[in-house]
Formats: C-alpha cells, sequence, structure tokens
C-alpha cells in the first residue's frame, strides 16, 4: 500500500454507471448525479466500575444511495418494481490513480423510499439500499458475474476484505 500524498487519486466525478441485477440481467438504471457507498461504524460507550471509560467498536451498517438526473414514469415506477427484493449491485466509480474504480454488491436490499426534489436543478430521484451483510468476504469473479462492460477481467475469483462490498480496481 503506497498512502501518503498523491493528487492522482484527488477526483472530482464519478463514473456514472449503476447496475442492478433484475431477473437474471443486469440493468443500467440510468444516469447519475452522485452514488454514496456509506460504511459507518456506531461507537459504543464502556464505563468501568471506577468510573473512568473507553470506546468501541459497535455496529457496522452499510447503505448505498444513487441519486438519479432521470425522472420520468418508469424510473420513478422502478421503486415499486425492486421494493422488497435483494439483488446484486454494481457501481463504476470512474478512473482513481490511473485504474477503473468498481464496486461490487453481493446483495442490496432495497429500502423503499422516493425522493424527488421539485424544483430541482435538474430535478433527482433517489433510491436507497441496505448492503446485507455475507457470512463471509464478499468476492466475485469478474468474468461471469460482473456486467459484461465491467472493466475488471479474470476467471478467477477476486475475494475483499469485508462481508458487504468488494472493490475492484483495474489498470487503464
Amino acid at each position: 500500500m503506497a498512502l501518503g500524498k498523491n493528487t492522482s487519486r484527488i477526483r472530482l466525478f464519478g463514473g456514472n454507471d449503476f447496475q442492478l441485477k433484475i431477473s437474471g440481467t443486469w440493468t443500467n438504471i440510468g444516469h447519475l448525479l452522485k452514488g454514496q457507498v456509506m460504511d459507518e461504524t456506531d461507537s459504543q460507550e464502556v464505563v468501568f466500575s471506577d468510573g473512568n471509560s473507553i470506546e468501541l467498536d459497535g455496529k457496522r451498517k452499510v447503505k448505498l444511495v444513487m441519486t438519479l438526473a432521470q425522472t420520468s414514469k418508469e424510473e420513478m415506477e422502478l421503486v415499486d418494481d425492486l421494493r422488497g427484493g435483494t439483488f446484486e449491485g454494481y457501481y463504476y466509480n470512474g478512473i482513481v490513480d490511473g485504474k477503473h474504480q468498481e464496486f461490487y454488491f453481493e446483495s442490496l436490499n432495497v429500502i423503499p423510499k422516493m425522493n424527488i426534489e421539485v424544483p430541482g436543478s435538474p430535478m433527482q430521484l433517489v433510491l436507497e439500499f441496505s448492503v446485507n451483510p455475507q457470512s463471509s468476504n464478499v468476492s466475485v469473479t469478474p468474468d461471469t458475474d460482473l456486467p459484461s462492460n465491467a472493466q475488471a477481467t479474470g476467471s478467477s475469483p477476486v475475494s475483499g476484505k469485508n462481508p458487504y462490498y468488494l472493490t475492484l480496481e483495474t489498470t487503464v
């Protein structure tokens, strides 16, 4: 790992490609204004009998929020079509430090919300997903499990470092 100051890792734009696997087919759901992967851990205070305390990691919650620029009837009804379902997800996050960055989510639950901002510039539709943890770290075989336009390739499984999602990087 090469941490440190590196301006090629500073980004202002994403990749504008979010897809869900619906009925066995990867489906691009439209132009994105923004995408958020929210991986948060609550802290929990432990107070000892002498009055001193420490904070420990608590519950981990991972959510995915996609803000669509498209707000036709078809996109709005997508919320109802997805309601109650569990889907695989793919998000292309653009180029970071000379590498294509992609996220793979093995299991997303739709949080049934539809927030349309009117007036908006542009109007937007916000889709929220809860990312389901798996029993082990997420893994994917790029050639068979990712959308056909994914940048990552390979016929062997690639494993991540957590049970929620996998980050893939492929040299441009």
